[in-house]
């Protein structure tokens, strides 16, 4: 079994991602009842293989880029193999004292790795706080709005003695973000507690002046808020709500402060990322998962609340059987570059847009245009199972979501996985492309060549791993500012920013020099600018005619006259050191139908086709 599982995590990057079969398809490899017999351990190490490996998400893949990471180590492999083997069950300090003493001493420590307040520790002067494991952040949140709420009704019940616990229950509202987890709703419904979701700013943060509006409207309704659940890292874009804002609100107002970290939690053991922790010293509780960048084993969730008699008022029973003499006694970074590189690569294309900034590992992106473009690329990208995305919505625009999430991702597996997107989207522009009419009656691009084959001759060579011919290659001119970039939101609102603030960890990097398109991207913008001209799209085998001719009646292509001379004469001169090779594909056909309305037609931001040239 050890060598099984060894040599599955070192060749796990060469299986499909995602499984290729049906719901239900197990039922038909099992026999109807459990085996009477033993099986042999060669039987059962082949059924590993034939039945359950063919319906596994290969979640330590470097190219599962679906979810936030559950990544995996060999001392946390051991150590849960320790555990098991021991499998002593610690319910109470007498149970087993190792459990509860170990427990407090690395909640402890990983408390001060993080830069958690004081008030968080077990052994500190003074603190009335401290940590345990859980099973998960959405259960360590159902945990913290229980103790707020209790707490809450103990405190109107000191005023109103007579009140009856249910009657004050529906008085109760809480708060969180829109973009919150799902897991805050279901809190708030096993909970029985009122759950607002305030809408956010243009980094989709949720801000103090929100927050302070909505608690002074709903007491004004006879409301009694009681708790606030902010995210660090939300699961759709990886936002941060601002503490250092929401914090005053919640100790001026008496609100219990609950902070989500399921993702980035890890990323405050990087000094450099704790900008996102200011505020923290207002928090009632904490939590974030380990199992995620720490490389521990799912299920693994650290918890740490400011006064932990809160927690114990709320939930603590006290049987006989539990009781016993001492009860009074007891009590690396991964994905940040990778993800910087991902998104230098989605940058430099322009028919891509990053609707929201990156923070740690996430970026999210998609297609300019309409929201059909990129859910069929992701369709087209889950065909072949080499992939794992998954997508999400941010303000009616639905995005991709590429997380790192394995520790042996490299800049390869990064390339290989963008040139799959980028194919992927390559053949979905020219299907949209190819299927809208001009004004005149013709098609945009000639029936005569399939997607496919259009996909294929607008695609320029990949970016290869080691690179070819680097010298000429750093020659080309970096592409100007992308033209035609589509805002986030509606008319008046304007493109995310991405300045850096204190709060910022979205460090520029600069996109390489090989990138796919690098040519066509560059005469696109080039020609694009030329003395503000009108503009008129190419194929990416053509050259402009002459004069500007309306497209033919039947559709039909006729070959007219040679102008190659008028366009190269234009070109910078670094622009000549290209390869021939790339100037003879551009120049196989000397002329092409004129549609200037190509971008209306196809519903996109920019021409459906790469190259521009003036008339």
């Amino acid at each position: 079994m050890v060598d099984y599982i060894c040599q599955y995590l070192s060749s796990v990057q060469e299986r499909r991602v995602t499984p290729d079969v049906r719901p239900g398809y197990l039922r038909a490899q099992l026999p109807e009842s459990a085996p009477e017999e033993p099986d042999s351990w060669d039987s059962i190490f082949g059924d590993i293989e034939r039945i359950i490996m063919p319906g596994v998400v290969h979640w330590q893949s470097p190219h599962m880029h679906a979810y936030y990471p559950a990544l995996t180590s060999w001392p946390s492999l051991l150590g849960d193999m320790l555990a098991d083997a021991i499998n002593c069950l610690g319910f109470t300090w007498a149970s087993s004292p190792v459990c509860t003493e170990l427990e407090m001493n690395v909640m402890d420590w990983l408390a001060k790795m993080l830069g958690l307040p004081e008030h968080f520790l077990h052994h500190h002067p003074g603190s009335q706080g401290g940590g345990v494991l859980q099973s998960t952040v959405s259960e360590s949140t159902l945990i913290a709005l229980l103790a707020a709420r209790k707490n809450k009704i103990l405190e109107i019940k000191a005023s109103e003695p007579g009140a009856d616990e249910s009657s004050l229950n529906a008085r109760l509202v809480a708060y969180a973000s829109d973009q919150a987890h799902s897991s805050v709703e279901k809190a708030g419904l096993i909970s029985l507690v009122k759950m607002k979701f305030l809408p956010v700013d243009d980094n989709f943060s949720l801000r103090g002046e929100v927050l302070q509006k909505a608690i002074e409207e709903d007491r004004a309704q006879g409301l009694v808020p009681v708790f606030v659940c902010a995210t660090l890292g939300t699961t759709g874009v990886c936002a941060f709500d601002r503490l250092s804002e929401l914090g005053p609100i919640c100790a001026n107002e008496g609100l219990w402060l609950h902070i989500d970290a399921a993702y980035a939690g890890t990323a405050f053991l990087c000094p450099e990322f704790r900008g996102f922790l200011k505020g923290i010293e207002y928090a009632d509780s904490f939590t974030f998962n380990p199992s995620k960048w720490m490389m521990v084993h799912f299920d693994c969730t650290g918890f740490w609340v400011k006064d932990k008699y809160k927690l114990q008022q709320t939930f603590s029973v006290n049987p006989v059987y539990l009781r016993h003499a001492d009860l009074g006694a007891a009590t690396d970074f991964m994905g940040t570059e990778m993800a910087k590189y991902f998104e230098s690569l989605v940058r430099n294309e322009p028919f891509f847009e990053i609707p929201a900034k990156r923070h740690l590992g996430l970026v999210v992106f998609r297609l300019k245009g309409p929201n059909c473009l990129t859910e069929s690329v992701l369709k087209e990208i889950a065909k072949a199972g080499r992939l794992f995305l998954i997508p999400a919505t941010i303000q009616d625009k639905l995005i991709i979501r590429f997380t790192v999430t394995s520790q042996f991702t490299t800049r390869d597996d990064i390339l290989r996985d963008w040139n799959l997107i980028h194919d992927a989207a390559t053949l979905i522009l020219s299907q949209h492309c190819t299927s809208q009419p001009s004004p005149q009656g013709g098609n945009l691009i000639p029936q005569t060549r399939g997607p496919r084959a259009l996909a294929k001759e607008l695609s320029f060579p990949s970016v290869s791993r080691a690179g070819d011919d680097p010298d000429q290659a750093r020659k080309v001119i970096k592409q100007p500012p992308h033209v035609g970039a589509s805002p986030v939101r509606g008319e008046g609102s304007r493109h995310i920013e991405t300045l850096l603030d204190p709060l910022d960890d979205c460090f520029s990097e600069e996109a390489p020099d090989l990138t796919k398109h690098k040519l066509s991207s560059f005469l696109f913008n080039y020609l694009s600018v030329q003395n503000k001209k009108a503009v008129r799209s190419l194929s990416c085998n053509s050259v402009p005619v002459g004069d500007q001719k309306p497209l033919p009646t039947d559709g039909s292509v006729k070959n007219g006259g040679s102008c190659r001379v008028r366009i190269f004469s234009r070109f910078p001169e670094e622009m000549m050191m290209l390869k021939k090779s790339a100037f003879r594909k551009l120049i196989k056909f000397y002329s092409v139908p004129n549609f200037p309305e190509c971008s209306s037609q196809c519903g996109l931001q920019l021409p459906c086709c790469p190259l521009q040239a003036t008339v």
